[in-house]
């Protein structure tokens, strides 16, 4: 059940017990007053009666069963509609009544549930009767019987017209309602729409700025999230693409490489051998043995370093924290004019191969950002520990950048994604200067700022499981 259909049915449940309430005190109201009007009649007749018993001087023919002889002339009070007045004699038999045989009432008889609603029994209802005595003989009783099937009729005619009055007014209160409560949720259809585009993937949805003050901010916060998730997935497409052309890249490198060096140390092999085979002095077969086993030496060298970059072999023989002392060796071999400063655990402990070779990967590719770009003086790199994470920090001197800039390479957004994969955390901090002049009007070029850079990870890789 939509919640639409169910404020209409709660309003309208509302309207019912309103109307049902109103109709009891209606009710309950008129029959009181039916009540005190029958009672005040009845009062008022019978007190006329006695005053006309008390002074009663008609002729007594009647009491011979004379026809068409009357006493108290009942007949004349016809239009006392509230009071069934009957005279009955003293054989009980029916002398005398208000009430025509022929007479019918002219108002619609009401359904005997309403009658029983008015509840009009009880004290004041009852019956009344007068001894007629004439000359200390018994001639007879005077009955007096209320009758508010008038009154109830009239109440019936008037509560027929009020429920009238209240049905076209429930009708009418029923559709406002409906057209205002579809008028107010008419927003709901609109955001179940960009909800679906959303499904779809079209990021670029946008709710419009509402006039409810609640959907405004639903309609705010949606705008929010879909253009965080039209950023993210642009960047990740970027990224996809970056990463298939740095796939190419790498396995074009990789063929030169084996392509110009081992094919021309296994040329120098094949001509060596052949030498070796075709030479008739043993001097000249040493020399070329002597060069096969240089160039094989060379080959394999070139064979390790070819696999260091596919696969670092330290990382798995001797662990993160020696992987790392040696990584920070050879760079500095290779960038002599630059103090790096290590501060590294030796021993991890247990801890996963892809957080392992993430913390490797992000150690070298700093190294290799500061020797390319960073034109540090200092360096310096630390990893800390603790029983669910080890952190790394890597701070140089250099130049620095601004981080909130989109990177044209592939380095520092690659291993934001990659460190939020195993749900990592990092964080850079690097700030550039313009080029100032000193006193002479010469420029000094750039400002060092340097760039800080924290990573931090579990020890066990917590991958978010994909959704299909």
């Amino acid at each position: 059940m939509s919640l639409q259909l169910k404020l209409n049915l709660i309003i309208t449940g509302l309207l019912l017990l309103l109307l049902s309430v109103g109709a009891v005190f209606v009710v309950k109201n008129a029959s009181e007053d039916v009540r005190a009007e029958v009672t005040s009649t009845a009062n008022l007749a019978l007190h006329l009666l006695d005053a006309e018993i008390l002074h009663y001087t008609s002729d007594f023919g009647w009491l011979n069963n004379a026809e068409g002889a009357s006493i108290f002339r009942l007949k004349n009070l016809g239009n006392i509609r509230h009071l069934k007045i009957e005279f009955y004699d003293i054989n009980g038999n029916l002398r005398e009544t208000n009430r025509n045989k022929q007479q019918k009432t002219d108002q619609n008889s009401p359904p005997a549930w309403f009658a029983n609603a008015m509840s009009l029994s009880g004290a004041g209802m009852q019956a009344q009767t007068r001894n007629i005595i004439l000359s200390g003989r018994y001639v007879g009783e005077l009955v007096v019987t209320p009758d508010p099937s008038y009154e109830i009729a009239e109440v019936w005619d008037d509560t027929v017209g009020l429920l009238g009055l209240a049905t076209v007014f429930f009708v009418m209160i029923n559709v406002l309602v409906y057209f205002a409560v579809k008028y107010t949720f008419k927003p709901v259809g609109r955001i179940l729409e960009a909800l679906t585009q959303m499904e779809q993937g079209q990021f670029n949805s946008r709710l419009p700025d509402f006039k409810q003050v609640e959907l405004k901010g639903i309609g705010q916060k949606f705008n929010a999230m879909a253009g965080a998730l039209q950023s993210s997935t642009q960047n990740n497409h970027r990224l996809t693409q970056q990463i298939i052309r740095l796939q190419e890249d790498e396995r074009k490198s990789l063929a030169r490489d084996i392509h110009d060096e081992i094919g021309q140390y296994l040329t120098a092999i094949h001509v060596d051998a052949s030498a070796i085979l075709n030479g008739k002095k043993l001097s000249l077969a040493k020399e070329s043995a002597q060069a096969i086993s240089n160039v094989t030496r060379q080959m394999m060298d070139m064979v390790h370093e070819i696999l260091q970059r596919l696969r670092p072999r330290a990382l798995d023989e001797l662990g993160l924290g020696l992987a790392l002392g040696e990584l920070i060796h050879h760079w500095r071999q290779r960038c002599r004019n630059v103090n790096i400063i290590h501060n590294i655990v030796s021993n991890v402990g247990v801890i996963d191969e892809a957080v392992s070779i993430t913390a490797y990967r992000v150690v070298q590719e700093c190294l290799t950002n500061i020797a390319k770009h960073a034109n540090a003086r200092r360096v310096t790199v630390s990893m800390k520990q603790d029983e669910k994470f080890i952190t790394l920090h890597i701070e140089d001197d250099g130049v620095g950048f601004d981080p909130t800039g989109t990177a044209e390479g592939f380095g520092l957004a690659g291993m934001k994604e990659r460190i939020q994969g195993l749900m990592g955390e990092m964080s850079i901090e690097s700030s550039r200067s313009p080029n100032p002049v000193n006193h002479d009007g010469q420029n000094q070029g750039m400002i060092n700022q340097g760039t800080r850079i924290m990573v931090k990870l579990p020890k066990q890789a917590i991958v978010a499981k994909s959704v299909t």
